[in-house]
């Protein structure tokens, strides 16, 4: 999952995203969080005159400098434990467990 800044100016938000889904244990999960961060292109800045990649635990953050603003957006591992669209794999997947 990822949170990002959207929006310019006054206009700016907060937005979840779900990047990929991972059926194993939450370590593998996390084992594929750093090359998702290290390759994400967030919606804001268009133009990203810096990067910068920061850890805190199982926490990612992505630091985008635009030109005249910076982004950020933070990555972290989520379990999804319900979800209204696919309510009968999200009992499977807890059952298997």
């Amino acid at each position: 999952m990822v949170e990002q800044t959207t929006g310019f100016g006054d206009s700016k938000t907060w937005s979840p995203k779900i990047l990929t889904e991972v059926v194993g244990t939450r370590e593998q999960a996390l084992a594929k969080l750093p090359d998702l961060v290290s390759k994400f292109i967030p919606d804001h800045p268009k133009l990203i005159s810096r990067r910068t990649i920061l850890r805190d635990g199982d926490t990612f953050m992505l630091i985008a400098r635009g030109w005249s603003d910076e982004y950020h957006c933070v990555f972290k591992v989520w379990e999804v434990l319900s979800d209204s669209d696919n309510s009968d794999k999200v009992r499977e997947k807890r059952a298997n467990r």
